[in-house]
């Protein structure tokens, strides 16, 4: 490839160059029209901008204004001194601009071109982190929700996959960031938990797993991945839960939270993310909430915060919160997981008053049938 530029550089280089001695050539011959043929310098002036950027155009036009004085001066004219620096001030600057026009332009095409690439990505990376359809589990009615925000693309993801022994594994997870680098990791995340969730029923396992396949694969980092993991086992009607630096999910109908543990540390901040399981019971018709901060962290337009707190100094952005959640799952008990995140959504989208949610709103429900 190298080569290949060398190449095309030099071609350009030469034909730049007998541009320079063709309008030299037309000057010397054409004495009488000489003042009108050194204008034709402009030619191998913008050409080499073209080709080489504004410091190629500045060397050509400093080229045109000394050939233009040699074959002034071979034509026996006098006083070039003041005709030979106006075409060098003329064409250094018609070279120079018209070069920084174009490396601009180029770096524009380029710019939009990897924007192009980027985004392409971002939605494959999308449909893997959150696809459109989860296949039935045994036992347990569930659905899904991702509204993605106005901002930039973040990694928010769900996994949903049957374990052993007829269990259902549900993963619902966050990557510190947005952007290309953090949908990336979330997908790797992603697939690691997947692949190891039919093989692994113990949710702090699954956890610790995903932690070493991401340390492994891009080492320690600050970007880490935080993520709640429930595992549903019918036969016993059982619940076990671990959490990376994750909120604890709630329970349907009640909001309170799934308590009682320490959430290990988010993925990706160490070797080990030092994980501890919760485990109760989950009666036929009682249900879990997954989700990520896109819910809780809704915000009220900042224009109803100057207003209701101009006189208490400076406002506070007043989030949707643990409550809100509570209130729209106790006024929904019993209803079906399609409809409760219905209803949050929209409790959420309402909060924001039209502004839109500031972070993706990633959740999951899922409620143990006979």
């Amino acid at each position: 490839m190298r080569g290949i530029l060398g190449a095309g550089n030099a071609r350009h280089g030469a034909t730049v160059a007998a541009l320079l001695l063709s309008v030299f050539g037309a000057q010397v011959t054409v004495q009488d029209l000489a003042i009108g043929v050194g204008y034709l310098y402009l030619l191998p002036t913008l050409v080499a901008a073209l080709w080489f950027g504004s410091l190629g155009g500045v060397a050509a036009g400093a080229a045109s204004a000394g050939l233009f004085f040699l074959a002034a001066a071979l034509g026996g004219e006098d006083d070039l001194a003041t005709a030979t620096l106006v075409r060098l001030l003329v064409l250094c600057a018609v070279g120079y601009a018209f070069g920084a026009v174009r490396t601009r332009e180029r770096g524009a095409r380029r710019e939009l071109a990897d924007q192009t690439r980027e985004l392409s990505e971002l939605r494959a990376l999308r449909s893997a982190l959150v696809p459109t359809e989860v296949p039935d589990q045994p036992a347990v009615d569930l659905a899904t929700c991702f509204v993605p925000a106005q901002e930039r693309v973040a990694g928010d993801f769900f996994v949903v996959q049957q374990g052993p022994d007829d269990s259902t594994v549900v993963v619902v997870g966050d990557v510190v960031g947005k952007g290309l680098e953090a949908a990336r990791r979330a997908a790797f995340v992603r697939a690691a938990l997947a692949a190891y969730a039919p093989y692994e029923g113990d949710p702090c396992r699954l956890l610790e797993l995903a932690n070493a396949a991401l340390v492994e694969s891009t080492g320690i980092s600050g970007d880490f991945v935080t993520a709640a993991c429930v595992v549903y086992r019918p036969g016993n009607h059982s619940l076990s839960w671990a959490l990376a630096g994750h909120p604890p999910p709630m329970l349907l109908d009640r909001g309170g939270r799934l308590n009682g543990i320490e959430p290990g540390l988010p993925l990706g901040l160490a070797e080990r993310i030092d994980c501890a399981r919760g485990e109760r019971m989950l009666a036929v018709g009682d249900g879990v909430l997954l989700f990520t901060d896109g819910l809780t962290e809704a915000r009220r337009p900042f224009s109803e915060l100057l207003a209701t707190d101009q006189q208490r100094g400076r406002p506070r952005p007043e989030l949707f919160g643990d409550d809100r959640i509570a209130k729209v799952l106790v006024e929904h008990d019993g209803e079906g997981p399609r409809e409760v995140l219905r209803a949050l959504r929209s409790a959420a989208e309402r909060f924001t008053a039209g502004d839109g949610l500031a972070d993706d709103l990633c959740m999951v429900a899922v409620r143990a049938k006979g």
